[in-house]
């Protein structure tokens, strides 16, 4: 489905809030129902040929050894696990104990904390060479994630790059025109299945989740591409189409201070 042409001055920019509220959007996995998925989660997901191309692609491209910040790590598999193989220092985030506990087990020499996405922050003066978020922001609303992707150039090193792996709103077949934000960018409460739940997506377009790397994010996107993924029959999930983003912040900043 092909998202609808709205002009963007319908839509008035979503501000910032400095104190993000955590509500996550009505019917969506709850950090909950991922603890108690745990290795059924990885059976079903960690072995997406797609991802696996992606992070071979991004690892190739960061600075060796660098760290890596990995938003919504699940069980550590396959991205942790696949990049602190390659000498990467990999530093993990997830809401889930259990999944934080499984990302240990997988990457025992990586840090992993449990902690909501939009509490986390490095340590003071900590930045990364790389930031990867994959399939890691279905329980936050639009305006969480603008929030979250906003911190970004924050967090990484100059001509650090970030890989960014989600559906896009027009790639569900079940994503009605009704649903979309005015702005075309957004769609709201697209059914779908997971694991053998019904529950409901709240996705950018393409077109969004690239404008949210570059315009709250302030990175410029290197690469973009999609890939198909089916996940196995016994997960009981809707197949995906997965919209990959590289992006890199810039190695100077705005008056040529890095």
């Amino acid at each position: 489905m092909t998202a609808p042409n709205i002009p963007s001055a319908q839509h008035a920019p979503s501000g910032v809030p400095e104190q993000p509220h955590h509500a996550a959007p009505p019917n969506v996995p709850t950090k909950e129902w991922f603890d108690t998925k745990g290795l059924d989660y990885e059976t079903s997901y960690g072995h997406n040929a797609g991802l696996l191309k992606a992070v071979d692609k991004f690892a190739a491209r960061l600075r060796p050894g660098c760290r890596v910040l990995d938003l919504g790590c699940g069980t550590g598999r396959p991205v942790a696990h696949t990049l602190a193989a390659r000498g990467f220092q990999v530093h993990g985030v997830d809401f889930s104990e259990t999944m934080i506990g499984l990302s240990r087990a997988a990457v025992p020499n990586g840090v992993f904390e449990c902690a909501h996405l939009l509490d986390w922050t490095p340590a003071q003066g900590q930045r990364f060479g790389g930031i990867v978020a994959t399939s890691s922001f279905y329980e936050l609303s639009r305006e969480q994630m603008e929030t979250l992707v906003s911190r970004w150039r924050d967090w990484l090193e100059p001509g650090g790059l970030a890989l960014l792996m989600m559906v896009a709103a027009e790639d569900v077949p079940s994503t009605k025109t009704e649903m979309y934000d005015s702005d075309g960018r957004f769609a709201r409460g697209i059914p779908f299945r997971f694991m053998g739940e019904d529950c409901f997506l709240y996705l950018f377009t393409r077109a969004g989740w690239r404008a949210l790397l570059e315009e709250r994010g302030g990175l410029v996107v290197r690469e973009q591409w999609v890939e198909a993924f089916v996940p196995p029959r016994e997960a009981d999930c809707d197949g995906e189409t997965n919209s990959f983003f590289i992006a890199e912040r810039a190695k100077a900043m705005e008056g040529g201070l890095a």
